[in-house]
């Protein structure tokens, strides 16, 4: 049977980009999720960073560092599994919750908070990413399964949207959803086409954040 988008018996048999058929009966959104929508995250995220810097007043620690480099961990991972609108993403950390990558920049948000100390920045960007991003999934949650149908609506139903679960689907039960059994498998040449350098970017902003509060405490 041939896939055919957001028909809810549909069986995913090719593997090039769907695009979104749109809303049958579109619903009205509330304001404040199409406030939120678009390039709003871009400019909480500038917003945060700039607050990251004016607050950050001692070297970056350990712990901070590590659970910043677990978030890109999680982000590089993520990035070796996911099929842009092709097939859901079903292996790896996609087994375990459905928005990894989301996940990852999470950690790594509050990540470089505790390492210069800031636990109040970290406890609002918390709140902030829980506000920002909850929008942010519903619309492309609502977005996917009008893309891919039954088989989403199967996986909403067997993998959590954004805690991971200790506890995945069994592989068949992964196959229901996605029946190739490559997607299963790490790829290097995702990674490559979905341009991932979490690592680059946890460098970088350990590195600046090192940088800003050598500044502050010598020369200011």
């Amino acid at each position: 049977m041939t896939f055919q988008p957001g028909s809810p018996t549909s069986v995913l048999t090719q593997d090039t980009p769907l695009s979104d058929p749109g809303p049958l009966n579109p619903k009205p959104v509330h304001w404040f999720r199409r406030l939120v929508g678009g390039n709003t995250r871009k400019g909480v995220a500038w917003v945060y960073a700039a607050l990251l810097v004016l607050t950050a007043a001692e070297y970056p620690n350990w712990v901070g560092i590590l659970i910043c480099a677990l978030g890109a961990g999680v982000r590089f991972w993520a990035s070796g599994f996911l099929r842009k609108n092709t097939r859901p993403s079903v292996g790896g950390p996609y087994a375990h919750a459905r928005n990894p990558l989301y996940l990852g920049t999470y950690l790594m948000q509050v990540g470089a908070s505790v390492a210069v100390g800031q636990w109040a920045l970290a406890l609002a960007g918390t709140v902030l990413f829980a506000v920002v991003y909850h929008c942010v999934i519903l619309d492309e949650e609502e977005k996917l399964e009008r893309i891919f149908g039954a088989p989403y609506l199967l996986y909403i139903k067997r993998v959590p949207r954004f805690f991971p679960s200790p506890f995945r689907p069994s592989r068949e039960q992964l196959l229901e959803i996605n029946p190739v059994t490559e997607h299963l498998q790490f790829s290097w040449a995702l990674v490559r086409d979905n341009k991932a350098h979490p690592w680059v970017s946890f460098l970088a902003l350990i590195g600046f954040l090192f940088a800003v509060v050598h500044a502050r405490l010598n020369w200011f």
